[in-house]
């Protein structure tokens, strides 16, 4: 996957451990522009300081409920595709990410293999939807 390499990734987990480890991860696997972040403000600061390509959103970092309850992608608004880490990927689950703006979900605890896979998917797929737009 030509376009991971050099994606700018941003990793949105209020929890600083996992937030090193599922970057680690990211970076074991070779994508060299992985950026953690522990809060929706911090993620969209870093956004302002330069273009990110994807985020990956751990609902810890937005609040205490939001384990129960599917908060809004916090980049919807300018596009920016995100995956949504959630303790269940059930039917109910998926629809109301997809509702709330994030291009795919992944279960809880992340795996990085598999969480590298969801990223190359879905940037391939916005390139793909670029290229054929222009």
């Amino acid at each position: 996957m030509r376009c991971l390499p050099n994606a700018r990734i941003v990793v949105l987990d209020g929890d600083a451990r996992s937030r090193v480890l599922v970057c680690a991860g990211l970076t074991e696997l070779g994508l060299t522009q992985v950026v953690p972040a522990g809060s929706a403000r911090e993620a969209r600061q870093l956004a302002a300081e330069r273009p990110i390509d994807l985020c990956v959103v751990d609902p810890r970092a937005i609040g205490p409920e939001s384990r129960t309850k599917v908060f809004p992608n916090p980049f919807h608004d300018d596009a920016t595709p995100a995956i949504l880490v959630a303790a269940e990927t059930s039917v109910v689950t998926l629809e109301a990410a997809a509702a709330a703006g994030y291009r795919a979900v992944i279960g809880f605890p992340v795996v990085p293999r598999l969480l590298y896979r969801r990223i190359g998917s879905i940037l391939q797929k916005a390139r793909r939807t670029a290229r054929n737009a222009g």
